[in-house]
């Protein structure tokens, strides 16, 4: 059996939409002290108030936080990982059945 162009399409809706929910449900589990608007204020309020070469410093410093800062890609990884290998054993059952069924 073939993999037409609107079963693909299908797939990567399924896969997006349960991603988008999964992440949205993670999200909301994680503790959120303030917001990211007042935190990207008061950042900009300090580094306003340094020295060039220490803002220099700091930004450098949170830039490698950022970079480093690796949760959500793991999350998506692992995710992925997950569901690519219950997609595939199904999609490995549903040939299967059909190869038998002709």
């Amino acid at each position: 059996m073939k993999m037409t162009k609107e079963i693909e399409e299908f797939i990567n809706l399924t896969i997006t939409e349960h991603m988008g929910k999964s992440y949205a449900d993670w999200k909301l589990s994680q503790s959120s002290v303030t917001e990211p608007d007042e935190i990207e204020k008061a950042y900009k309020k300090v580094i306003e108030t340094l020295p060039s070469e220490q803002e220099e410093i700091i930004t450098k410093y949170c830039d490698e936080i950022f970079n480093s800062g690796a949760e959500t890609e793991e999350f998506f990884y692992r995710l992925g990982l997950k569901d690519g290998m219950k997609l595939k054993k199904l999609v490995k059952e549903i040939l299967k059945e059909l190869s038998e069924s002709n």
